[in-house]
Parts: C-alpha cells; sequence; structure tokens
C-alpha cells in the first residue's frame, strides 16, 4: 500500500489531526501530493509547502502508523 493510500483510509476527525488529513486527501485527489517511499520525500513536500512544526510532527505520526502497517504487511 502507498502513504496516499493509507492517508485515504484515514478518517477526517475535528481536530488538528483530522484537518492535516483533510487537506492532505484534497491534495491527494487533486494530483498534488507526491508518492512519497521515503520520510525524506515526504518531508521535502511538506517544508516546500512551508508547514508549521506542528503539521510536520503531524505528518511524521502518520508516516510511523503507515510504516507500522506495512512492516505488520509483510511479516504476515
Amino acid at each position: 500500500m502507498m502513504f496516499t493510500a493509507f492517508m485515504q483510509t484515514r478518517n477526517v476527525t475535528n481536530s488538528p489531526r483530522g484537518a492535516f488529513l483533510a487537506e492532505m486527501k484534497t491534495l491527494i485527489n487533486a494530483g498534488v501530493f507526491p508518492p512519497a517511499r521515503e520520510w525524506s520525500e515526504l518531508y521535502r513536500f511538506l517544508s516546500r509547502r512551508h508547514a508549521s512544526d506542528e503539521t510536520i510532527s503531524l505528518a511524521r505520526q502518520l508516516w510511523r502508523e503507515y510504516r507500522k502497517l506495512e512492516s505488520a504487511g509483510a511479516a504476515a
């Protein structure tokens, strides 16, 4: 599963995380979000968009969830 597909499966809630997910899903649907395969690619994308430290922290948490899910899937 690609990170973009993972992001699409996350629920948008009324929280900073939900706001971040909503914005990223909009970018994914618009074809603007990169097909990041490494954290460094996602970080670079967010940095170019002048993301706040909070946004980068939220993205890092989601990236870790994604990698954990990927690792569990690979082990299955």
